[in-house]
């Protein structure tokens, strides 16, 4: 008996062993396959990963390539194609003749039988026609590339963009040449940016504190909307507090404007430095306008209404990161979402931004080797006519390679560069001005980024609310805002007071938009471009003028009317009176 328990007990023995081992095996098989599981689980992901971003580059190719090829398609609709030699024989001109004979004839009877019909549908028409003038259009976003990202991927066009980069070499290779044989020494034009750009810290430091008044417009604008939600049963206070808030709101924007100014000038900013914060100023005026007029409305009519047709259950402004993605993104037109991009495109963005040195240093070599040798010693030898005209026409070619490369760096290279940073889908930041025949196209063409914001913010709200649907009054009041905007941070930067700028805009440019209208198409484009070199020339040439005229000759202010005589012409009196008297 003795003998079979103990059997017993080894055969249970042996079985429960059997038992542990296959338990074992089968947890470490479990565990093997889990983690076989996992692995596969991950190299899953990852190729599905690659693959969603390979399908999502490819699509994206495909679109671009698609946009550029239709881009390339207007623009050049017959290129590289040879054009059809026209017929000129009997038989040509017969045929022709007999088939729009048989064409007119069919449309004769076609109209008799539906002759009401179509009067009919020509009024209905005429009134849709007539009421779509009467609407004014919105700005709309759409992903798309800048016309030179498109059309420098055309060899024939590229060659162009090239020449450029031999215009800068030969700059660069004549600064050095100068600067080696001359001076002794070769400083690549880096004296001139040490001058300009001196106590750019300073801008710093104020663009930064700029900031925080900047953020602060959104807060207050939810106080507003906060408080205007309680007083909407009480009409007359939640008017009164609009109106209260609206004043500050005026008040802020010329303290804000005033403040940038006086700093300008108690800091003694060099030109570089003055006009990067005299720039910036305006640039987050125009944001900070932008947001208040756009979100301001929405609040007033009772609710939030986004891009998507979304609204929001409460009056509350949009989110703060649409308000701060605004303020970087490369448009003055406010919108809650913009078109992005699928990705960052770091060498396009890099290529962008060593643009963006190459012309500063392009600046630095004309001031050096043009603007110095022409216009450093005005207010110190005699002046007269003929040497103030040799020394403006003189200067013309240079300072028109100044202002093609101040449309590329700051309308097509940075805002491309800070797009591709935000993925900012939209890149219209100009259109083809170069092809316009008149001033009024120009104007349209020529910065989209301002025009927007002048036609969405300025034109409208005049057109409608106070010049009663007059377009001249209502373009008029544009031209003179932007000339007056142009024109404040040249005097600033230089520190002077001299309204070239207005009265080559404001006045000449608005007679040339209403002259050139009547020219033809050829004739009118090289009426645009000759302008454009002689005038931006001489608008420059003037500036400089002014600036040494100042320093080499500095005027008595004996009263309030001497700050707004310039200095040339001071230069120039007194230059006169001298020679009437040793005579």
């Amino acid at each position: 008996m003795k003998n079979v328990v103990i059997n017993k007990f080894k055969k249970d023995c042996v079985e429960n062993n059997r038992d542990m081992e296959f338990n074992n095996t089968f947890n470490d098989q479990s565990t093997e396959l889990n983690v076989a599981r996992q692995k596969l689980e991950q190299i899953q992901a990852v190729i599905l990963k690659d693959i969603q971003k390979q399908v999502t580059d490819f699509g994206d190719e495909v679109m671009q390539e698609l946009r550029k090829q239709k881009l390339q398609n207007q623009e050049f609709p017959n290129f590289a194609q040879p054009q059809q030699q026209k017929t000129n024989t009997l038989a040509y001109r017969q045929m022709k003749t007999n088939k729009t004979a048989r064409t007119t004839v069919k449309q004769n009877i076609t109209m008799t039988g539906d002759h009401k019909n179509k009067e009919q549908h020509m009024q209905e028409t005429i009134k849709n026609d007539n009421k779509t003038v009467r609407d004014l259009s919105d700005k709309v976003f759409t992903i798309r590339e800048s016309y030179l990202t498109t059309l420098l991927e055309v060899d024939h066009m590229k060659t162009i963009y090239h020449i450029f980069y031999a215009i800068f070499t030969v700059f660069l290779l004549n600064t050095i040449i100068h600067d080696y044989l001359v001076k002794g020494s070769v400083k690549f034009g880096l004296d001139t940016f040490y001058f300009s750009f001196a106590k750019i810290h300073y801008v710093l430091i104020v663009w930064l504190l700029q900031h925080v008044f900047v953020f602060g417009i959104y807060y207050a604008c939810q106080l507003w909307a906060s408080l205007r939600r309680k007083l909407q049963h009480r009409s007359f206070n939640a008017n009164f507090w609009s109106f209260i808030c609206l004043t500050l709101y005026v008040l802020s924007q010329f303290a804000f404007l005033i403040t940038a100014c006086s700093l300008n000038l108690k800091l003694n900013l060099p030109f570089a430095s003055g006009i990067v914060l005299q720039l910036e100023t305006i640039r987050l005026v125009m944001k900070m306008h932008a947001f208040v007029r756009c979100n301001v409305p929405r609040v007033l009519c009772g609710k939030m209404k986004t891009d998507d047709e979304l609204t929001y259950p409460s009056l509350d402004l949009p989110p703060f990161g649409c308000y701060l993605y605004f303020l970087f993104a490369p448009t003055l037109v406010y919108r809650d979402y913009y078109p992005r991009s699928s990705r960052i495109r770091w060498k396009f963005a890099l290529a962008r931004f060593m643009e963006v040195v190459a012309i500063a240093f392009l600046y630095s070599y004309i001031y050096e080797r043009y603007i110095i040798p022409n216009f450093s010693d005005f207010g110190k030898e005699p002046l007269n006519i003929s040497f103030i005209t040799v020394k403006l026409f003189a200067s013309l070619m240079p300072f028109k390679i100044m202002l093609l490369t101040a449309f590329y760096m700051v309308l097509h290279a940075w805002p491309n560069f800070t797009a591709e940073l935000l993925r900012f889908g939209d890149r219209m930041f100009y259109k083809d001005w170069w092809t316009a025949s008149n001033y009024d196209t120009y104007y349209r063409k020529w910065n989209v980024i301002v025009h927007d914001w002048l036609y969405e913010y300025i034109y409208k709200d005049f057109y409608i609310y106070i010049f009663n649907r007059s377009k001249l009054f209502s373009a008029l009041v544009v031209f003179w805002i932007s000339a007056l905007f142009h024109d404040i941070p040249l005097c600033f930067s230089l520190q002077l007071f001299f309204p070239a700028m207005c009265i080559f805009f404001g006045l000449l440019g608005v007679l040339l938009k209403f002259i050139t209208r009547l020219a033809p198409k050829n004739f009118g484009n090289f009426i645009l471009w000759f302008s454009l070199i002689v005038g931006n020339g001489m608008l420059v040439a003037l500036y400089c003028i002014e600036y040494y005229a100042r320093t080499n000759c500095p005027k008595l202010i004996e009263n309030w009317w001497d700050h707004l005589i310039p200095h040339f012409w001071y230069c120039y009196n007194n230059n006169n009176n001298n020679n009437n008297n040793n005579n």
